[in-house]
């Protein structure tokens, strides 16, 4: 199979279930956890997925960008509000 055609395939797994890892794709593959860390390179920088550690995501599931602490600190404000937690032994 041509690098093309494998990078291809792996492109369809993970938009098909969002995630896809470097040893499953080893092992469906075929081939050397280093030959999937390039294809999964390529993909990337071609915009198709994005690499994490372990495998990849795809490109429109992973966002790169951070809320500001003022943003995050009024998220779910019922679950922020309760009783401090016990101190640790």
């Amino acid at each position: 199979m041509f690098a093309e055609e494998r990078q291809q395939q792996i492109a369809e797994l993970v938009a098909g279930s969002g995630r896809v890892s470097v040893t499953l794709l080893a092992e469906r593959f075929r081939i050397t956890t280093e030959t999937v860390r390039r294809d999964l390179a390529a993909l990337e920088n071609a915009g198709t997925v994005r690499r994490v550690h372990g495998g990849a995501v795809a490109a429109d599931r992973f966002s790169t960008t951070e809320e500001s602490v003022t943003e995050r600190a009024i998220q779910r404000p019922d679950q922020k509000s309760g009783s401090p937690k016990p101190p640790l032994p």
